[in-house]
């Protein structure tokens, strides 16, 4: 069916707008998970540092670590990604 709909002229520019707003959206948030990254390996560390180690505090820091880098795996394989 959708080959019977001539392709208007402003159909590519709402594509190409579109695209450009979702590589925004991308790299906000590929910018932030990489800050909230940072932000949980130096938690991760300074909690394996202390002299009384809290094994619960120190898995969540560890599963929050994993989980970003997730996230960040997936983030920039969509951001990287060619058109």
């Amino acid at each position: 069916m959708e080959d019977d709909v001539p392709e208007s002229p402003v159909h590519p520019r709402w594509r190409a707008a579109l695209t450009q707003a979702a590589r925004r959206v991308l790299a906000a948030r590929w910018r932030s998970t990489l800050a909230a990254l940072d932000e949980a390996r130096a938690d991760y560390a300074r909690l394996r540092v202390l002299s009384v180690l809290d094994v619960r505090a120190v898995r969540k820091a560890a599963q929050r670590v994993h989980d970003l880098e997730q996230l960040r795996t997936v983030l920039a394989h969509e951001l990287f990604a060619p058109l």
